[in-house]
C-alpha cells in the first residue's frame, strides 16, 4: 500500500505501540513494519490467530515470551565455526527455554487455541538438551564459564585463587620488612602486566630487588615485583594460560553443538516472533475495546473510535454506509470531519493489519488498496503549492484506484477559486465513485453537498454542532449535509462583532435560510436523539425492576414452599406421636383382655378406649395430604399428565403397564404416573384412619376374591386392627390363587402390620393365616 496514505493515517503510530506491546526482540522489530494485507485469505488467517490470542488472554493465559533475543547472527556465525562467547550462549539457552515453556502453555490450551498450537509446534524439543548444557557450562548471568565445566578447569580455577593468595601473603611478607616499608611510595598493591607489585620512591629502588615493571607519569615511582613472588606470579601466568585454553575449548564445543541445530533454532526465534506478534495484536485490541469484523462488500462501524485517542473522552461515530459509492462530510472546522475520515482509515488497515479496529460493530471489506490525500501537500523544495500538492496526489490516486479501493481525500481540491474548486471535486467524486469501491471526502462546498444529494449512491453526512454552546459534538450524523458555521465560530472565538455582522450581511439570505434550517433540523435531531435516550435508558430501568420483581416473586415462592414443608413436617410429627399413643393403648387393651375382668379392670378398659377413640379423633384432625413416600405399587389407580387413567397391572423396571376402565392396556413411565385424585390409596397418603372402639361382632375370616388389590389391603388393614380390639388371635383371609397378585397384596399387607407376628398359608394356597401379637 501506499507509504504516505499510511503515514497519513498515522498507521505507524499504532505499530510503534504494537512494538512496545512485544515481549521479543524479533516480535518487536516485525510489529513496527507490520504492514496491511491485500488478500482477504491471508486477512482472514491473521483474524483467525488474533481471535485465538484474545481467547488465552481472556481466560487469563499469557504465554511466555519475554527474553527470546534474536539469536540468529550467532547461530549463524556459530554455523560458520565460529566459537561463540559466553553472553551469546547463555542467550540461546534462554530462548530455547522459554519457547519450549511458552509451547506447552499453548498445547495445554489446545482447545481456544489450534492455529497458535499448531504455530508453536514448529519449536523442537530436541533443542532442549543444547540449553541444558549450556546451563551447565555457562554461568546464568552469561559473564563468564563456570568452573564446573570440566574437571581441568575446576582444578586450575582453584590453583589460580590459592596461587593468587600465597602471592599476596608474600608480598604483604615483603612490605613489611622495614628497609622495605622506608622505600615505599603507597602501602597498598597495585598491579601491572597482570602481576602484582609494590610502588616504590624511584630514589630508593635498591632497597627493593626486583623487577621494574612501570613508572608513574611524574617518574617519582617504580612500580616493581618482588625477586621473592616472580616464581609465584609467573605459576600463575600459566595457570591463567592453561584455564583461558580450557574456557575456548568449552566454549567451542557448546559453539559446535549450537551449530549441529541452526536450523531448529532459526525456527525458534522466527515462530515465536510471529506467535509474538499475534499476542500484542490481540493485547492491543482488547485495550481498546475492539471488534471482530465481518468480512462483508458493505461498510459498517457503529461505534467506532480513533484508537489513538483516549477511550474515555472519545466520541464514537457510527458509519452505516451500506451501498453507497461515496460519502460527503461537511460540517464546523474542528467539528471531526478529519477524524471520521482516519477512524474509517485506520479501522480498514487495522482489519487488513491483524487487530481489531476499536468498535462496538464491524463489517469491512477486504481492500486491496488504501488511498488517501490528507493534510497540507505544500512542498517549497518542489516548489508545489498547496494546491498543487493535493492536486498532484489525485492525478496518483485516480490512476492506482481499482473496483477493490478505498480512497479518503480530505478537502477536497480545496485551496483554489471556490467555484472552479467545487465543479472540480463534482467530476473527481463522480469518476471515483465508479471508480472505487468507496469513496469519503471532507468539504465546505456548498455545490458539493447539493450534488451529493441529487446523485444515486452518494450520500451527505455532517458532523454535529451545539448551536447553544458553540461547541462541536464530534458526532457524524448520516443523511443530511452538515454547515460550516465560520460566522458562529468567528464571533465565539472574539472577532469584531461589526465585522462578522458585515459578513453576516454579505451572505446570500437564501444561503443564510438554509444554513439556519439545517441548524434547527440538527437541534430536533438532537432533541429526538436525547428523548430516544431518556427513553431507552427508562426502559432499562422498567426491565430491570421487571427482572427484580420476578426474583423478589420467585424469593416469595421459595418461602411458601419452605413453610409448607416445615407444617408437613410438624403434623408428620404429632401424627408420629399420635400413632405411638394409638399403639400404646391396643397394648393396654390386649393385656386387659388376657386377664379376668374385674368390675375395675373393666371400669380401666373403658378409659383405655376412651382414650383410643379420644386418639383416633386426633389422629382424624392431623389428616392432612402429605407428599407421597412410599412407590407406587401393582393394583394402585393412578393418572398421569399424559391423560391416562386406570388401575396399575405390573411393573418393570422404570415402566408401569396400566389398565383403563375399559380394559384397554398402556405402558406408562413411572416417573410420569401419580396416584389417582379420585381414589388415591391410603397407603400412600399420611393419613391413618383408625377405629379404636371394640365391636363385638368382629368376624375371624376376610373373603377378598375379586376386589382390586388396594380395597383388599385396606380391607385387610380394618379387620386387624378391629380383631386386635375384639381380642382374636387368629384371622383368616381367603383370596384364592388366580394369578398370584391379590394373595401377595394380601400377604404384604399383613407382613407391614405391626400387630401380625406371623403368617401361614392355608387351604392350597388360597389362603393365608395371620396370628396376632
Amino acid at each position: 500500500m501506499d507509504a504516505d496514505a499510511l503515514a497519513a493515517l498515522e498507521l505507524p503510530a499504532i505499530t510503534a505501540r504494537l512494538a512496545n506491546a512485544a515481549s521479543t526482540e524479533l516480535g518487536s522489530g516485525r510489529a513496527r513494519v507490520l504492514q496491511p494485507e491485500t488478500d482477504a485469505a491471508a486477512v482472514q488467517e491473521r483474524q483467525a490467530l488474533t481471535a485465538e490470542g484474545v481467547a488465552l488472554l481472556d481466560a487469563g493465559v499469557d504465554p511466555p515470551l519475554a527474553g527470546i533475543k534474536d539469536v540468529r547472527a550467532a547461530v549463524d556465525r556459530a554455523e560458520r565455526d565460529g566459537m561463540l562467547g559466553a553472553a551469546e550462549l547463555r542467550a540461546i539457552a534462554s530462548a530455547v527455554r522459554v519457547a519450549l515453556e511458552a509451547r506447552r502453555t499453548v498445547a495445554a490450551e489446545r482447545a481456544i487455541a489450534p492455529l497458535l498450537d499448531d504455530r508453536l509446534s514448529l519449536v523442537d524439543p530436541a533443542l532442549a538438551p543444547v540449553a541444558d548444557e549450556i546451563d551447565r557450562c555457562v554461568e546464568e548471568d552469561g559473564s563468564d564459564v563456570r568452573d564446573g565445566a570440566s574437571p581441568l578447569l575446576r582444578r586450575l580455577r582453584r590453583e589460580l585463587r590459592n596461587g593468587g593468595a600465597r602471592v599476596r601473603e608474600e608480598l604483604a611478607r615483603v612490605a613489611r620488612s622495614s628497609d622495605v616499608q622506608e622505600a615505599l611510595q603507597e602501602t597498598f598493591l597495585a598491579e601491572r602486566g597482570g602481576r602484582p607489585v609494590l610502588a616504590v620512591r624511584a630514589g630508593s629502588r635498591g632497597k627493593v630487588p626486583g623487577i621494574v615493571h612501570d613508572a608513574s607519569s611524574t617518574g617519582q615511582t617504580l612500580f616493581v615485583e618482588p625477586f621473592a613472588v616472580v616464581e609465584l606470579n609467573n605459576r600463575l601466568a600459566e595457570a591463567a594460560a592453561d584455564a583461558r585454553e580450557e574456557v575456548e575449548r568449552i566454549l567451542r564445543e557448546l559453539s559446535v553443538s549450537v551449530a549441529r541445530h541452526a536450523d531448529a533454532l532459526v525456527t525458534l526465534v522466527e515462530t515465536t516472533a510471529g506467535v509474538d506478534v499475534v499476542l500484542a495484536s490481540a493485547s492491543l485490541s482488547r485495550a481498546w475495546g475492539g471488534a471482530a469484523v465481518t468480512v462483508s462488500d458493505e461498510v459498517c462501524l457503529l461505534g467506532a473510535r480513533h484508537p489513538l485517542l483516549d477511550r474515555a473522552t472519545a466520541v464514537p461515530i457510527d458509519l452505516d454506509l451500506d451501498g453507497l459509492r461515496a460519502l460527503v462530510i461537511s460540517g464546523p472546522n474542528t467539528g471531526g470531519k478529519t477524524v471520521a475520515l482516519k477512524t474509517l482509515g485506520l479501522a480498514a488497515l487495522l482489519h487488513q493489519c491483524g487487530l481489531r479496529p476499536p468498535a462496538h460493530t464491524a463489517s469491512l471489506p477486504v481492500f486491496d488498496t488504501v488511498l488517501a490525500d490528507i493534510g497540507d501537500r505544500q512542498s517549497i523544495e518542489m516548489s508545489l503549492s498547496t494546491f498543487s500538492g493535493h492536486l498532484r496526489t489525485l492525478v496518483e490516486i485516480l490512476a492506482s484506484a481499482t473496483a477493490r479501493s478505498l480512497v479518503l481525500l480530505d478537502e477536497v481540491a480545496a485551496g483554489t477559486d471556490p467555484e472552479e474548486g467545487s465543479a472540480l471535486a463534482q467530476a473527481l467524486i463522480a469518476r471515483l465513485a465508479h471508480q472505487a469501491r468507496l469513496t469519503v471526502v471532507t468539504t465546505h462546498y456548498p455545490e458539493l453537498k447539493e450534488w451529493a444529494s441529487a446523485t444515486d449512491d452518494v450520500a451527505n453526512a455532517a458532523t454535529s454542532f451545539d448551536p447553544d454552546t458553540g461547541e462541536p459534538l464530534y458526532r457524524v450524523d448520516l443523511g443530511r449535509p452538515g454547515t460550516s458555521h465560520a460566522l458562529r465560530i468567528a464571533e465565539r472565538l472574539g472577532l469584531d462583532a461589526e465585522v462578522v455582522a458585515d459578513a453576516r450581511s454579505r451572505v446570500e439570505p437564501e444561503r443564510l435560510r438554509a444554513a439556519e434550517l439545517l441548524a434547527e433540523a440538527q437541534a430536533a435531531e438532537r432533541q429526538a436523539a436525547e428523548l430516544r435516550t431518556e427513553a431507552d435508558a427508562a426502559l432499562r430501568r422498567l426491565r430491570g425492576r421487571e427482572s427484580e420483581l420476578e426474583r423478589e416473586l420467585e424469593r416469595v415462592r421459595a418461602s411458601a414452599d419452605r413453610v409448607r414443608a416445615e407444617t408437613i413436617a410438624e403434623a408428620e410429627r404429632d401424627l408420629a406421636g399420635a400413632r405411638s399413643e394409638l399403639a400404646a393403648l391396643r397394648e393396654q387393651l390386649r393385656a386387659a383382655r388376657r386377664v379376668r375382668r374385674e368390675p375395675e379392670q373393666d371400669r380401666a378398659l373403658g378409659a383405655a378406649t376412651e382414650r383410643a377413640a379420644r386418639a383416633e379423633r386426633a389422629l382424624s384432625d392431623l389428616s392432612v395430604p402429605l407428599p407421597l413416600t412410599a412407590p407406587l405399587a401393582v393394583g394402585d389407580p393412578v393418572e398421569s399428565d399424559i391423560g391416562v387413567r386406570g388401575t396399575i397391572a405390573s411393573i418393570r423396571g422404570a415402566q408401569a403397564e396400566v389398565v383403563g376402565a375399559a380394559g384397554q392396556r398402556v405402558s406408562v413411565p413411572l416417573d410420569r404416573l401419580r396416584p389417582s385424585r379420585e381414589r388415591a390409596p391410603e397407603e400412600r397418603t399420611a393419613v391413618v384412619q383408625v377405629r379404636a372402639a371394640a365391636r363385638s361382632d368382629v368376624s375371624d375370616q376376610l373373603d377378598v376374591r375379586g376386589l382390586p388389590g388396594h380395597e383388599a389391603r385396606e380391607q385387610v388393614r380394618r379387620l386387624v386392627d378391629e380383631a386386635a380390639l375384639a381380642g382374636l388371635k387368629t384371622l383368616r383371609v381367603v383370596h384364592g390363587r388366580g394369578t398370584g397378585a391379590l394373595r401377595k397384596a394380601v400377604r404384604e399387607e399383613l407382613a407391614s402390620h405391626p400387630l401380625v407376628e406371623s403368617r401361614e398359608s392355608d387351604a392350597d394356597d388360597g389362603a393365608t393365616l395371620a396370628h396376632l401379637g
